[in-house]
């Protein structure tokens, strides 16, 4: 029976590369303490000598790390609105992003705080100043007032992570709900409920804030699912109640999926000056829902849910203080649940 290999652990490297234990455990973390010459070295070196983590031990430090809070560190929740609570007043999933990261934070050891870059005279080379002055190293991206955003600073000295889609440059880890699927649910659930002619009508700047995620899902439903004729979507700028009105004569939907609360109620009231009820004549289904004393039916996003997510995959980059931007950047995709709400007929009665 051949002899078992003895493990390798940090202080046969350490004994190996004439330095201390620690020194060791900082390079094998990347740390920023040591030179970068100095890390390579012994990075190289346990390599060669066949070293991996104990993934158990590895749990534990990253446990520990996690809950020690001597001096509780502070992560950058950064926003780019033209004014500094835009991103509040916009959706009230981009407060429920935010709620969820700081309720993380907090059971993370850490603390969270808002920082608007276009705060009145603000450069990016103040902005880094401002973070260097309170000691940032993990930077959370809220969403950003518009698609294909770039935000310039330098972000080797950062770990990152950005919630959605609308930050197109640099190319961060993102956090973000699973919008495809979230179409694909609603549009099953509208067909389980009898829904046959389902039409989808929203702002077009909405559906490219995701990645036209929601028409994708919507169209490949209609290909492979739709019964009858197809109806084309509906896409347009702003409150046109004159087109929705042309384009529901033209296709007669039984129920119309959209993206957010506010434009839902504003599509009730526009059946209603149709001589509409929701959701007697027509159905009203929420593709990005957050639940308001359970009006709408769609989908709960878990809003609270992404923003503790993107903490923990940035604690996870402190922790290797892997900073700057990543050659394999990940997208994580949390799967929304299914809200009945009031605004479809329940199960069962038919039209």
């Amino acid at each position: 029976m051949p002899e078992k290999r003895p493990r390798i652990t940090q202080k046969h490297i350490a004994e190996a590369a004439g330095v201390s234990k620690s020194a060791v455990s900082l390079a094998l973390r990347n740390h920023p303490s040591l030179p970068r010459v100095t890390r390579e070295r012994i990075r190289r070196l346990a390599d060669r000598m066949g070293y991996y983590p104990d993934p158990a031990l590895s749990a534990l430090m990253g446990y520990r790390h996690g809950h020690r809070t001597p001096a509780l560190e502070i992560l950058g929740w950064i926003t780019n609105w033209p004014t500094q609570d835009g991103w509040k007043h916009e959706s009230p999933v981009y407060a429920h992003y935010f709620e969820g990261a700081r309720a993380r934070a907090r059971e993370l050891g850490y603390r969270l705080e808002h920082f608007w870059v276009r705060e009145p005279g603000m450069s990016r080379s103040r902005f880094e100043q401002v973070l260097d002055a309170r000691n940032i190293r993990g930077l959370i991206l809220a969403p950003q007032p518009a698609p294909d955003a770039r935000l310039d600073l330098d972000w080797s000295r950062y770990a990152a992570v950005k919630i959605g889609y609308t930050l197109k440059a640099p190319p961060l880890h993102t956090v973000t709900c699973s919008h495809f699927n979230s179409m694909k649910i609603v549009m099953k659930k509208l067909r389980g409920l009898g829904y046959r002619r389902i039409g989808f009508a929203l702002q077009n700047t909405v559906d490219a804030r995701v990645e036209h995620a929601w028409l994708g899902a919507y169209l490949l439903d209609r290909e492979l699912d739709g019964d009858g004729p197809p109806i084309p979507p509906l896409l347009f700028r702003g409150a046109q109640r004159d087109r929705f009105q042309g384009w529901f004569d033209d296709h007669r939907p039984d129920a119309v999926v959209t993206a957010e609360p506010g434009f839902a109620a504003t599509l009730i009231d526009w059946c209603g000056r149709l001589n509409l009820k929701v959701p007697n004549d027509i159905g009203v289904a929420v593709v990005s829902n957050v639940p308001l004393e359970g009006r709408f039916s769609g989908i709960n996003e878990g809003s609270e849910q992404i923003g503790k997510t993107a903490v923990d995959v940035l604690a996870r980059l402190l922790y290797r203080n892997e900073t700057g931007i990543s050659d394999t950047p990940q997208r994580i995709l949390i799967d929304g649940t299914w809200v009945p709400g009031q605004t479809l007929r329940r199960p069962g009665k038919k039209r």
